[in-house]
């Protein structure tokens, strides 16, 4: 059974690709291109794994990466960082997201990642 993805990203055009390929392995995937719906959508829905672009119209995906800190059961729950930027070694340490991959990247690699993400989350449940 496929498993809740929230992907965010101000970039609608990457973000539809990851749905789209995502989707096809079965997942349910949504997508949103601001931090503020994120939010709404984590504390409602309850996300299996989370996609997450640091720069954000609204805030930093880093924001919501401390946001996903305070929640206890969203510790569980694999996060992985995609930025343009250059990785934040003081926030990587703090945060640490299961993945920091710099864009542009390989599509491949990130649905990948999101795979084996879910798989240890599932591994670990067991």
């Amino acid at each position: 059974m496929g498993k809740k993805i929230l992907i965010v990203d101000d970039n609608s055009i990457l973000a539809k690709t990851i749905d789209i390929c995502l989707s096809k392995k079965g997942h349910d995937v949504k997508v949103f291109n601001s931090g503020a719906e994120a939010v709404k959508y984590i504390f409602e829905e309850r996300p299996d794994s989370i996609v997450l672009d640091i720069k954000l119209p609204d805030c930093s995906g880093w924001f919501i990466a401390e946001v996903l800190e305070k929640l206890e059961w969203a510790k569980e729950v694999p996060l992985i960082v995609t930025s343009v930027l250059d990785p934040d070694g003081h926030k990587v340490a703090t945060i640490k997201p299961y993945a920091y991959i710099q864009k542009p990247f390989d599509m491949g690699y990130l649905l990948q990642t999101v795979e084996q993400s879910l798989s240890q989350r599932e591994a670990v449940a067991s």
